[in-house]
């Protein structure tokens, strides 16, 4: 059978569905508390990208940040399920942090094959992709034991086909890319020349300016959509009333 039509034929039927082993992670404010101060600002971010004055909405979507513990992976994880519950769009999560993968944290998946093991030609898409709960919305793994030679991995032409493939295949699918961090790797450089848009997480009263300025200067300016300023924990004390439920803020 064809890579893309057993790749499409699992979409439809669940893929590796039985991988979720446990309760995602309480950092996914979209799926746990999607009437809560944070996910209306997620919400924000989604809206942001689907009007942008004279563009359409990029589909490649990388998310990074300058330094690590910036939470670039939880803003990507809830951006991936804020786009998914639209009525129309379908989200593929592909974390490119081969070096120290922590998506499975969040939605509670064994370190499983992923973009490692494709690019080396020792694992294929279909046997890699994981069905979440949240509907239309299916993650890549990074790998299931971080590779020696990440970088020459990402550089390679099999990277750059694998984003083309993964992009075309689906018309309506949204790619949403996270990578390493710019200050401790060349990584999301690499990557930075196969998407359409990136977003840049710093975190609040953690990222030094000189640190966000070098992160800035090191990508194409004319892709960078925004910056999320994550962990803000200043902001008054509100309650937020949405239908008949009050919801208080969380951080």
């Amino acid at each position: 059978m064809d890579l893309w039509k057993l790749l499409e034929k699992q979409d439809i039927e669940g893929l590796n569905e039985a991988a979720i082993t446990g309760r995602l992670d309480d950092h996914l404010y979209m799926y746990h508390m999607p009437y809560s101060y944070t996910a209306e600002q997620i919400r924000k971010i989604r809206t942001y990208l689907f009007h942008m004055p004279d563009k359409t909405p990029p589909r490649i979507l990388m998310v990074t940040s300058a330094l690590p513990s910036e939470g670039k992976t939880v803003i990507a994880s809830n951006l991936a399920i804020s786009i998914a519950k639209g009525e129309d769009q379908h989200v593929l999560l592909v974390e490119c942090d081969l070096r120290k993968p922590s998506m499975y944290t969040l939605f509670k998946y064994p370190p499983s094959k992923g973009v490692a093991e494709i690019l080396q030609g020792t694992a294929n898409v279909a046997e890699c992709l994981i069905k979440t709960p949240i509907d239309k919305l299916t993650i890549l793994p990074a790998a299931k034991e971080s590779p020696a030679n990440p970088s020459e991995l990402l550089e390679s032409k099999k990277m750059s086909q694998l984003i083309q493939e993964l992009a075309q295949r689906y018309t309506d699918r949204f790619l949403i890319i996270d990578t390493s961090p710019i200050q401790a790797t060349v990584d999301p450089k690499i990557i930075a020349d196969q998407v359409e848009g990136i977003i840049v997480v710093a975190r609040y009263r953690y990222t030094r300016e000189s640190d966000f300025r070098m992160a800035l200067e090191s990508l194409p300016r004319n892709k960078i959509l925004g910056t999320v300023l994550n962990a803000v924990d200043e902001l008054p004390a509100k309650k937020y009333k949405y239908k008949k439920y009050n919801y208080h803020k969380y951080y």
